[in-house]
């Protein structure tokens, strides 16, 4: 990493540093995370890339690393949402108090700009440090847990790219990596190590490169006080946006937060699954996109080959296409005329729901877990007790397989008119600018449940 330029010494004052130590974590969980997560071939001569591919990690995080962190990492969901609405207040602030920097006194040296940016730092010292500290928080959690703050979802790649800096990754920075940071942070420095200086000299003279009529007049001196003039205003317009994305990488987070919530709620609430079949029964239009009824499944009472296998792979195919669609619910133990018969009781229940689970995690081709089952305990006709399976299969971001067991796969897609055999890119089309896999349909489910 290149030496951080003598002449910005003014501005490192411990709050400002402490801003390129926030970025240093995000930065390194960003490293991190690709060399995890991605795989790169190189070929020919010049040794360049030809061509990525995911690891079995970078399958696993896909492609948003905030839902995999709230979804699938994080151990305490509600601490993480207290610490992320304290950090989204103080980024909020500091979003605010930056977007004024360009309003106020027009600096006319360099120096004026370093001191503006010092006392900047220095007034929101608490709110930089709730941020350093909800940083150095989840840097303990895990290593990787940072990139959050640092998502495509979020930046996108130019923004993303315009913040990176080279550094070795190690346990902690050192003191000119840190300072760098700093100037990227507040918008001194470019992640090329151009000077903010030397890029609005660059802008203004290709400006008046253009207005000149002709050689002589394009001989000409630009005065200081002009480029830094610019160079404020280009420091200050990246310093603010850099904290407009923090502050919406916080947004984005709780986001999430909420909707695991809303979603965990749902899929684990007994009283919400009875209260669904109940009014299913109640129904009797035909199955929707979002949800199908069996009376039972074929594999669970066939026991000879091809036969066993090929019921299998229909169960599975079932599952498969509402992933591939919207998401949706298979409800076991209703019968085509919304009759609840249930599934069984005692051993036997727990054999076939044990062996639904254990089928659908050898013949489904993904890397994530898409589908919850759920024993839903509701009453016949007769008012006696049944046990029906609840299939919950969440709309996946990818397309999903059907391994037959022989190496030949299928991607069913649920359609109106049934399910459909299609191929894996008919499917991933739709799917290709889905960031996370999801499960929410359920909130249309809680319409159904609940219009009367």
């Amino acid at each position: 990493m290149a030496d951080s330029c003598n002449e910005n010494e003014a501005v490192f004052s411990p709050p400002a540093l402490m801003l390129g130590e926030i970025h240093w974590h995000i930065l390194r969980a960003s490293r991190l995370m690709y060399e995890k997560t991605v795989v790169e071939t190189r070929g020919g001569a010049s040794g360049l890339v030809v061509h990525q591919g995911y690891t079995e990690f970078g399958r696993e995080v896909g492609r948003d690393e905030i839902n995999w962190w709230v979804f699938k990492k994080e151990r305490d969901i509600q601490e993480l949402r207290e610490r992320t609405s304290q950090a989204l207040e103080a980024s909020q602030k500091l979003k605010e108090a930056s977007e004024l920097l360009d309003k106020g006194k027009k600096p006319e040296a360099y120096g004026d700009l370093l001191q503006t940016l010092r006392r900047f730092a220095e007034d929101h010292a608490a709110e930089i440090n709730t941020l350093h500290e909800y940083i150095l928080w989840l840097a303990a959690r895990d290593v990787l847990a940072p990139k959050i703050l640092f998502t495509y979802r979020v930046w996108g790649s130019t923004r993303m790219g315009d913040r990176e800096a080279r550094f070795d990754p190690g346990e902690r920075p050192n003191a000119k990596e840190v300072e760098l940071l700093t100037e990227i942070v507040l918008g001194l420095t470019s992640s090329h190590g151009l000077p903010v200086s030397f890029k609005a000299e660059y802008e203004i003279g290709a400006e008046m490169w253009e207005q000149a009529y002709d050689e002589e007049s394009a001989n000409f001196t630009i005065p200081i006080s002009r480029i830094v003039r610019r160079a404020s205003a280009m420091a200050f317009d990246e310093c603010a946006e850099y904290f407009e994305l923090v502050r919406d990488s916080l947004r984005n987070i709780l986001l999430d937060i909420e909707k695991f919530i809303e979603q965990r709620d749902f899929v684990n609430d007994d009283t919400f699954w009875r209260a669904f079949i109940e009014k299913v029964t109640r129904t009797p239009k035909a199955e929707p996109l979002l949800w199908d009824c069996k009376e039972t499944l074929t594999m669970w009472r066939v026991d000879k080959e091809p036969e066993r296998t090929s019921a299998k792979v229909t169960f599975c195919e079932d599952v498969a296409s509402f992933a591939n669609a919207s998401g949706g619910v298979l409800v076991v133990g209703v019968t085509d005329k919304r009759e609840v018969v249930g599934i069984g009781s005692g051993h036997e229940l727990e054999n076939r729901l044990k062996f639904a689970s254990d089928v659908l995690a050898k013949h489904l081709d993904y890397p994530r877990d898409i589908f919850r089952l759920r024993q839903i305990v509701v009453q016949d006709k007769d008012g006696a007790d049944k046990v029906c399976l609840v299939v919950v299969v969440a709309q996946a971001c990818e397309p999903v397989g059907v391994n037959d067991g022989a190496g030949r796969y299928t991607y069913p897609v649920r359609r109106e008119t049934g399910l459909t055999r299609v191929s894996r890119d008919e499917i991933f089309g739709p799917k290709r600018h889905m960031k996370s896999d999801n499960y929410d349909f359920l909130r249309e489910l809680y319409q159904f449940v609940h219009k009367k």
